[in-house]
């Protein structure tokens, strides 16, 4: 059944406002999406949909995204554009939305294969090109340390493209780490100190890649769970490579070692 909201001082309406800050996603354990395309590719993802607000730019057009449904207790709304509108980041939206519930995924749950751990990354940019790449390479997850932006802002998850739907994206919580060492992973860390050359190191077995903050890399921490140390070789002499970049070339080696 679809509901109709004319009020921006509905109850509902402040709730969902209320997600486009971190803390409060946190809380409720929800995010919003926006557009056609990206609310269809939640649709088609392992993620649920707790509800979907559309206004009547959407007449015509809500009726086959409805029919996708994978389930029927999603909340369907219709709401007036301007308070559509209030609720979306983008500045012409296309007049739908969707409030989406955040899935946990639990340590023995996790798959043999390889992660990349991102250790305090800021820029939604960046990340959304290592979920990108992530998703294109095989990655079996993203592993986000504490510091890391928000990959449920609006920014980050527009640069993601619709993989962040399809890939575990995991909060570190203090037990993964630790979970995945004793289970035999080794921790590949890319450092400018090391003189090992990445494209020498063997990258077939259970592996998490370890990437930094844009400006000062792996945290102590993280540097000192590495079991292999690695320099990206770059013979043009440039000081360093962006972090989405040099993710992204770690990622798409161990696609070619698979290969060969």
């Amino acid at each position: 059944m679809i509901r109709t909201i004319e009020s921006k001082d509905n109850s509902f309406i402040k709730e969902v406002k209320k997600l486009k800050d971190r803390k409060q996603r946190k809380a409720a354990k929800q995010f919003l999406v926006e557009g056609i395309k990206s609310v269809e590719e939640v649709i088609n993802s392992p993620y649920t949909l707790d509800s979907i607000l559309y206004s009547e730019k959407m007449d015509g057009k809500i009726d086959s995204i409805i029919e996708g449904l994978n389930h029927s207790n999603v909340k369907i709304y219709k709401v007036k554009h301007e308070i559509l509108k209030n609720l979306c980041s983008t500045e012409n939206p296309q007049g739908i939305l969707a409030v989406v519930n955040i899935k946990d995924f639990k340590v023995d749950t996790l798959k043999d294969g390889f992660y990349v751990l991102v250790d305090r990354v800021q820029d939604p940019g960046n990340i959304g090109t290592i979920i990108r790449s992530a998703h294109a390479s095989g990655a079996k997850g993203i592993i986000l340390t504490k510091g890391s932006v928000d990959i449920f802002n609006d920014k980050a998850l527009r640069s993601t493209m619709g993989s962040a739907f399809h890939m575990p994206i995991i909060e570190d919580d203090g037990e993964i780490l630790p979970y995945l060492k004793l289970k035999g992973y080794k921790f590949l860390v890319s450092s400018l100190q090391s003189d090992k050359d990445f494209f020498e190191v063997d990258l077939k077995g259970n592996l998490v890649i370890c990437v930094g903050n844009e400006g000062n890399g792996v945290s102590d921490y993280i540097y000192d769970l590495g079991d292999i140390k690695v320099k990206i070789p770059m013979p043009g002499g440039a000081e360093s490579l962006n972090v989405a970049v040099a993710s992204s070339i770690m990622m798409f080696e161990i696609v070619r070692q698979k290969l060969i």
